[in-house]
């Protein structure tokens, strides 16, 4: 079982980010986890945007991370979320590509420049689709006009681009589909952001895809407070880690796979 952090600003961006990288790895940690946000490395559209090496993508501090958790012994998770505007009109990064296929030539050229092809640019193993997109901070709208789920089937789509991009620039890789919050309403509710619950969001998800690809499915299984401890019992419809079993065992059911 791998064990790890994920915490850009301690590991990307800050001074003592190697000091940090350090103590990660002396506490026992085995993985890091980043947030590569699309609209940030690309704010522009690139000239040749499945190429790993175009010159509008910023991954300066994205290499960077990759290389010294190489250096001590970590693997990483690149978790590929947010829209550039060029590529969902104008929009914010939690609203979807107009065209998938954008998505599909971003996640190829991220998987090309990490695939161990080039030297001094280290493979990566894994990579996910999307952050939390049963939250409407991240993938949005949740719900349509009528109020019936939205997102799953746009979540499907998204899933399916990545995934082709990703396999078709580093075969070896593997991809997570999921990254669930914990917790959602299922309905909109006025005041909050919209949000569904993971098992509602999965299932909605393998509905709109039965077959859809991924090697594995990511869930966020935080307990409600910080005064929680990590196992504890969480109502539902949330997911918490003492109900990964019950959320792997209806994974199985509505995919058709373990």
């Amino acid at each position: 079982m791998y064990v790890g952090f994920f915490d850009d600003a301690a590991f990307r961006w800050q001074p003592d980010r190697h000091a940090n990288l350090d103590l990660a790895r002396a506490e026992g940690a085995r993985i890091v986890r980043a947030l590569v946000v699309w609209a940030r490395v690309a704010p522009v559209r690139p000239r040749r945007p499945a190429s790993p090496f175009d010159p509008a993508y910023r991954l300066d501090d994205v290499d960077e991370l990759v290389r010294n958790a190489q250096q001590r012994g970590m693997q990483v998770l690149l978790t590929i979320w947010g829209t550039p505007a060029w590529a969902n009109g104008g929009n914010a990064p939690s609203v979807a590509p107009t065209s998938a296929s954008d998505l599909r030539d971003f996640a190829h050229a991220l998987a090309a420049r990490f695939s161990g092809r080039y030297a001094s640019f280290p493979f990566v193993r894994f990579f996910s689709v999307w952050n939390e997109p049963n939250s409407g901070l991240f993938l949005s709208p949740q719900f349509d006009e009528r109020g019936r789920p939205a997102a799953p089937r746009t979540y499907a789509a998204l899933v399916t681009a990545a995934y082709a991009g990703i396999k078709s620039a580093s075969p070896r890789a593997l991809v997570a589909a999921g990254e669930t919050a914990p917790r959602g309403d299922d309905r909109h509710v006025s005041g909050i952001h919209d949000r569904e619950s993971p098992l509602a969001f999965a299932r909605l998800v393998a509905a709109a895809d039965p077959r859809l690809p991924f090697d594995a499915w990511a869930h966020h299984p935080y307990p409600r407070t910080d005064l929680q401890p990590p196992g504890a019992a969480q109502p539902r419809p949330d997911v918490g880690l003492a109900d990964l079993g019950e959320l792997s065992s209806a994974l199985a059911r509505w995919f058709h796979r373990t």
